[in-house]
This record gives C-alpha cells, sequence and structure tokens, in this order.
C-alpha cells in the first residue's frame, strides 16, 4: 500500500532498541528491520514488496538524517588486494538513481509509490533464439527466495530461479523454451541473466550500485559493489556501542536506567561522564 514518509533521524533509545532488535538477523531482514524503524507497524509488511533500489533509496535519505551525507567505505585491490578509502556523499549515490527515484530524493515527505515494481520488456538473443518478455525489477520479497536456495548468482539454477522470479509467468515459459534450444544451457542462462542486468540497469541504476577505484599501490582499476544497508549497520552498530559503553559508566557510578541516561543531551551526558572521571 502507497503512503507518504516523513523520514526523522531516531532517538537515542531507538536506535539501541533498532540494533537489539536486528542484531541477529541475516543482512535481507535487517535490511528490511532498518526501513521499518522508520515507518508506521501498520506499513513494515509493505517493505517486502519494495524494489531493491526502492529500499536502498530510502535507506540513503534514512543514513543522511542519522549520519549526514559523508560516506567513506574501504576497499580491497582486485589484484594487490591492498586497502584503498573511497570517499563519496549520499547526494552522488542519489543522483545517479532514475527520475522516478529523483523525484522522490528532495520532498519533505516520502512516497513509496515510487519503490512499487512495474513491467519492462526485454528483447535479446539467446543463441539461435530470440526471446522477447516482460519483467520487473527485483524486490526484496526475491532475496527471501533466492536465499533458500544457497547458491551464487553465477550458477544456471539460480539464474533460473531469478528469471523466475522477475519475469511474467508467460515470459518465463518463452526464455525456458529458449534455453532448451540452445546447445550450452550453462552458457545461454548466463548470457540471458547478462542481458537482463544491463536492462535492469538501464531501467534504475540503483538496483545495484558500483564504485570504481584506482589502488594507490599497484593501478589497477577495481569495481566494488556498495551496499547501503551494510553500511547504515555499520556506523549504527559503531554508534551503539559507543552509548552502551556511556551507559555502563553512568549506570555503574548513579544507578539510573539505561533509558534514562539514553534519554539525556548529549551535552548532560557528557558533562556526567567527565564528572565520574574526575571523581
Amino acid at each position: 500500500m502507497p503512503m507518504r514518509v516523513a523520514i526523522s533521524a531516531l532517538t537515542n533509545n531507538e536506535r539501541v532498541e533498532l540494533w537489539e532488535r536486528a542484531a541477529d538477523m541475516l543482512p535481507p531482514q535487517r535490511a528490511v528491520a532498518l526501513v521499518s524503524a522508520y515507518l508506521s507497524s501498520q506499513y513494515e509488511g509493505d517493505v517486502v514488496d519494495w524494489t531493491l533500489a526502492g529500499r536502498d533509496h530510502f535507506l540513503l535519505l534514512a543514513y543522511r538524517a542519522e549520519f549526514g551525507e559523508s560516506i567513506a567505505v574501504v576497499c580491497a585491490c582486485s589484484e594487490c588486494t591492498a586497502k584503498t578509502q573511497l570517499s563519496f556523499t549520499v547526494s552522488q549515490v542519489l543522483a545517479s538513481g532514475s527520475e522516478r527515484l529523483k523525484s522522490n530524493t528532495e520532498a519533505t515527505e516520502i512516497n513509496t509509490e515510487a519503490y512499487l515494481p512495474y513491467y519492462e520488456t526485454l528483447d535479446t538473443e539467446l543463441g539461435m533464439a530470440a526471446f522477447s518478455g516482460r519483467f520487473r525489477l527485483p524486490i526484496v520479497r526475491d532475496l527471501f527466495v533466492l536465499a533458500s536456495s544457497n547458491s551464487p548468482l553465477s550458477k544456471p539454477h539460480t539464474q533460473s530461479e531469478f528469471a523466475q522470479c522477475v519475469l511474467d509467468p508467460a515470459s518465463y515459459r518463452d526464455v525456458l523454451s529458449c534455453i532448451d534450444k540452445s546447445e550450452d544451457a550453462a552458457s545461454a542462462w548466463r548470457a540471458f541473466y547478462l542481458a537482463l542486468e544491463a536492462r535492469m540497469l538501464e531501467i534504475e541504476p540503483l538496483t545495484i550500485v558500483s564504485l570504481n577505484s584506482a589502488c594507490t599501490e599497484c593501478g589497477a582499476e577495481t569495481a566494488h559493489q556498495f551496499d547501503i544497508a551494510n553500511q547504515f549497520w555499520s556506523l549504527l552498530t559503531s554508534d551503539v556501542e559507543r552509548q552502551l559503553w556511556d551507559v555502563h559508566l553512568l549506570a555503574s557510578a548513579y544507578g539510573w536506567s539505561s533509558h534514562d541516561i539514553l534519554a539525556m543531551s548529549p551535552a548532560r551526558r557528557r558533562q556526567h561522564i567527565a564528572m565520574v572521571i574526575d571523581s
């Protein structure tokens, strides 16, 4: 169900509650939990029907509300494994999205209708056969389906499962027919998957966000896939761990509850910590 959402930063207590709730989740479920923290409980179940690009667009806006514009990630060179830090901004990533998502970027309230999938066309050659069909962008629910296979997308079996998720039923039957006519089914599935991925990125570049870096050690170019859900979780965890140390220190000294300590303003909390340390 489409809704309008105004994203604002969580309180310290809400951050800790979110961290505690999502700590033992697998990444796909955790990403849903991160999004759901900003939604009314009646709409939390709708997130699984959002496109992955829509989910990540929402998380980028939530990240900006919580942590600001700056993003820094450490990536390894594909040739020499040397580490390189890439620095960029939320706005730069958002600018690479489709016009459909850009219309939501600067709005006061987010219209989640832009996150719902719709069908587009794909025309490609599969060996000696031509394929023409309809597909939608991958949605959050698809990740749960694919996760059950425990097989990477480089495998024909998983590529077939992915195709079944995103193609309409008639188009999936057509692609199976084209694959059956090919001499090398594995190569045909790989070619189809690459064509489908390219078409998806043409429609919505935020479906997969790739960052290119030049290694400072060997000069090799490496493409890194950026995951905003992982970045969000990493910063949230660091922030919560710092706050829990504050809670430990002040609760030990004064006997105050975790809730009351986290509800304090940063200035008051710092002053109490300084007093405890100096005493």
